[in-house]
């Protein structure tokens, strides 16, 4: 049996009576952060032309659009939800992994919408959906970080979620997969635009239209990711993946837990968090004012500058992926939140002065890769103190400070009845039994 219908096969007769606890744990964590990202995103200027772009469709009216007060299909539904989730570059994310569940949330949330479902059989297409792409995922980073290719393994998560939610059989299923495949893009080289914001949420999208394909008979390579020139031999680099990899030890744990996700702290892109955290510990262990710092050197290997690329960022974009800008804000504000990554932000003086203090250090002979990537922090002082530190991992922020972030995103965009009933009903959501109760709570408030 080949590794696609391998995988298949345990898609379709994988419950969530399988999931221990912790799956699901994770899983409703994951759903309270993308809602809350999505909630707080759902009004920046990318997200805007997005709305603008599917509004003027007028399409069928299937499924919410968080923050908004229209409806549209599905696959247009998941897309947006998921661009407003990234906007804010706070969308959750694995470095052991297939990199990012954003589009996997997305699809589960808004067929599990469309369909009425229970809460428990959208769990099931989040954590089914995350597993597939992340036992393709893990075993072929290594042939991705190279190649620049990190969104890749998306659409095979969104059309194995999209499938299992829709009841599709293992051919379809297959087929679905297999049509969402050849649509598998995303390149590193877009960070810093408005395209890196889009890239997770088409494979939402793709990835219900190539499930709805497959029901109505529409095929496809049913091999799609071992076959020759098929998935992972025209998207990965030669010797890169490891096909007996990913279907080890199916079932015996799931990749939602192991090796996991991780929510992000700070909006911006995630290379900089343990950065942050260390340059955070350092100041308060040493009961440091910004103002007593003359210098902050964030140290890097090859992958982290090619993502932390713009040294003087022009744009809000740019900003996310500025190593200058992120610490600079840092040393401006305390605070490293959305507000300090607008265009505004980017141009604006005071930001600009504070960049100054901020140097980066390339280390060419550093091992190259993603996972195995170092970020030493260096603070000097005005006085000749110097103190260093790095970080082998970052801190999440804790469920309170989740459901506080949730909070706030919802702030102006939800009534206060709608955000505290749709945490409830989202922190419960395996007990639900319409989901659409719960997504038509984050609906845009009546004005």
């Amino acid at each position: 049996m080949g590794v696609t219908e391998a995988l298949t096969r345990f898609l379709l007769q994988t419950t969530y009576e399988d999931f221990p606890r912790e799956a699901v744990d994770r899983a409703k964590d994951l759903a309270i952060d993308f809602v809350g990202g999505a909630l707080a995103g759902c009004q920046t200027h990318v997200s805007n032309i997005f709305t603008d772009y599917v509004k003027q469709m007028a399409a069928k009216p299937e499924a919410v659009i968080i923050g908004k007060n229209f409806r549209t299909t599905a696959q247009y539904a998941s897309y947006l939800n998921g661009i407003f989730n990234h906007s804010t570059e706070l969308e959750a994310v694995s470095q052991r992994t297939s990199p990012n569940p954003l589009a996997v949330i997305a699809t589960s949330l808004s067929v599990g919408d469309k369909m009425k479902l229970p809460g428990k059989k959208v769990l099931e297409g989040l954590i089914l959906g995350f597993e597939i792409q992340g036992r393709v995922g893990g075993p072929s980073l290594k042939g991705v970080s190279k190649k620049g290719r990190i969104s890749i393994f998306n659409h095979l998560g969104t059309a194995s979620a999209a499938s299992k939610l829709m009841g599709l059989n293992l051919e379809q299923s297959r087929m679905a997969i297999g049509t969402a495949a050849f649509q598998a893009g995303g390149l590193i080289t877009t960070v810093g635009t408005m395209a890196h914001v889009s890239e997770l949420a088409f494979g939402s999208r793709d990835g219900i239209e190539a499930a709805e394909l497959a029901r109505k008979g529409f095929t496809s390579h049913p091999d799609i990711i071992e076959t020759p020139q098929g998935f992972c031999d025209a998207l990965i680099e030669e010797g890169g993946y490891d096909l007996n990899q990913m279907t080890r030890d199916l079932g015996k744990t799931f990749q939602i837990v192991n090796p996991g996700i991780s929510v992000k702290k700070y909006p911006c892109c995630y290379r900089a968090h343990r950065a942050l955290d260390a340059f955070y510990d350092m100041v308060d262990e040493h009961h440091i004012s910004h103002g007593d710092i003359d210098k902050v050197i964030v140290e890097m290997n090859l992958y982290d500058s090619y993502l932390m690329k713009f040294t003087e960022p022009r744009t809000g974009e740019e900003a996310k992926f500025s190593f200058r800008h992120i610490f600079g804000t840092a040393l401006l504000k305390g605070k490293v939140w959305i507000d300090s990554f607008s265009d505004e932000a980017a141009s604006d003086r005071r930001y600009v002065e504070a960049r100054r203090r901020v140097e980066e250090v390339v280390h060419r002979d550093w091992p190259p890769g993603r996972v195995d990537a170092r970020v030493p922090v260096t603070i000097k002082l005005k006085d000749g103190r110097t103190f260093s530190k790095e970080n082998a991992s970052p801190r999440e922020p804790t469920l309170n400070q989740l459901l506080d972030r949730y909070r706030e995103g919802a702030e102006g965009v939800l009534a206060p009845e709608q955000t505290k009933k749709s945490m409830e009903l989202l922190l419960d959501m395996e007990n639900s039994r319409d989901f659409s109760e719960i997504m038509s709570l984050l609906s845009a408030k009546s004005p």
